[in-house]
């Protein structure tokens, strides 16, 4: 099958060792992670093909972490700000948006046939998504890229010996950036059309459980109005 129309939302940050507000007015790994996401996609529906369109959202495990639920007077951290709670938060936002985009297509009563969204984890990827592992200065950015990182004698220098085990260890228990775009990959070839009906969160191409609090409606609607507003882009089905 040929998809008539896709995109991947994928760009992200992860645990800013501190709160940081972006020339637009918003906590950055809110807008990043979500709000940015939202936005784009509410630009480009309206030329999606009518049949057999794909939005693939890339979460993660970490929206375990936002276990108790999105609390949406603290989206912009207003409230309090920790690196990995916002980072759990915006992952659960990156779910909740897409099993409401789902949710809005199925009820429409337009002739989206055949669309679906999805959500998933890519796993715990070898990418430089962890660039502050290294002790939280950009100035220490661990480059998880290249080969033989752990022993490079340049990460020595700017690492701290705890910085330097977690990392060497962490190497073991991950993916190749290759291995972990598999799942994103077997979606956006359409290889799930007789297994899935959209909105799924997918582990290694198959559907997984959710936190009890990405299967909150309500929140995904409040979450969709409260996006709107914030971006500026109405998001009309």
């Amino acid at each position: 099958m040929w998809l008539n129309f896709l995109f991947i939302l994928l760009i992200g940050v992860m645990a800013l060792p501190k709160l940081e507000i972006t020339e637009d007015g918003f906590e950055k790994t809110f807008q990043t992670n979500h709000l940015g996401h939202f936005a784009l996609t509410a630009m480009l529906f309206p030329m999606l093909s009518k049949n057999g369109a794909r939005v693939i959202n890339v979460s993660s495990g970490a929206h375990f972490i936002a276990y108790r639920g999105l609390d949406l007077e603290n989206l912009n951290g207003e409230k309090s700000y920790g690196p990995w709670t916002s980072y759990g938060a915006s992952k659960l936002e990156n779910i909740l948006f897409t099993k409401e985009l789902q949710r809005r297509v199925d009820a429409s009563p337009g002739d989206m046939r055949n669309f679906k969204a999805f959500c998933l984890t890519p796993g715990s990827v070898r990418t430089d998504l962890f660039r502050f592992l290294g002790g939280g200065e950009e100035e220490n950015f661990v480059s998880m890229m290249e080969k033989g990182t752990a022993t490079s004698p340049s990460i020595r220098s700017v690492v701290s010996f705890k910085s330097l085990a977690l990392l060497s260890h962490f190497s073991l228990f991950t993916k190749s950036v290759e291995r972990g775009a598999v799942t994103q990959i077997w979606l956006a070839a359409g290889k799930e059309d007789d297994t899935l009906h959209g909105g799924e969160y997918l582990v290694n191409c198959k559907s997984s459980i959710v936190s009890p609090a990405s299967r909150d409606a309500e929140k995904g609607k409040q979450l969709w109005q409260i996006s709107e507003k914030m971006s500026g882009v109405p998001f009309q089905i």
